[in-house]
């Protein structure tokens, strides 16, 4: 009776088996699609999307994490004198004026002080 079962078991296996191959195949087709956006995601750092976080992230990423830079939440005229005391006191190049543009106005937009409105 014993081996009754355990052949009628082994019987079904390759069934069950393909089954459960077909199954996790299923599961994981998925997979990439989100390992991808996490990537992009990771790639930023948290980077709010806008015109000017690629340069953010390839200026700033150089030498800081994007996340350090994202917590910051400076107005405009901290950004730019952290851009001039990098560049005096730390040795960062210049940035080319139409890059510089981009990046203050994509700090300022997205990473600076949060808005407030006034209550009368």
């Amino acid at each position: 009776m014993r081996l009754k079962n355990i052949m009628s078991i082994i019987a079904l296996a390759p069934r069950w088996l393909s089954a459960l191959v077909i199954g996790i195949c299923v599961v994981f087709a998925g997979v990439p699609t989100v390992g991808a956006q996490q990537q992009e995601e990771d790639e930023y750092q948290g980077l709010p999307e806008g015109e000017g976080r690629e340069e953010v992230a390839a200026y700033c990423g150089a030498c800081h994490s994007l996340g350090l830079v994202s917590q910051q939440k400076l107005p405009r005229h901290r950004w730019e004198d952290l851009l001039v005391w990098m560049n005096e006191k730390q040795g960062m190049p210049k940035l080319p004026p139409e890059d510089e543009k981009i990046v203050l106005d994509y700090l300022t937009e997205h990473l600076g002080p949060p808005k407030t409105r006034r209550r009368f």
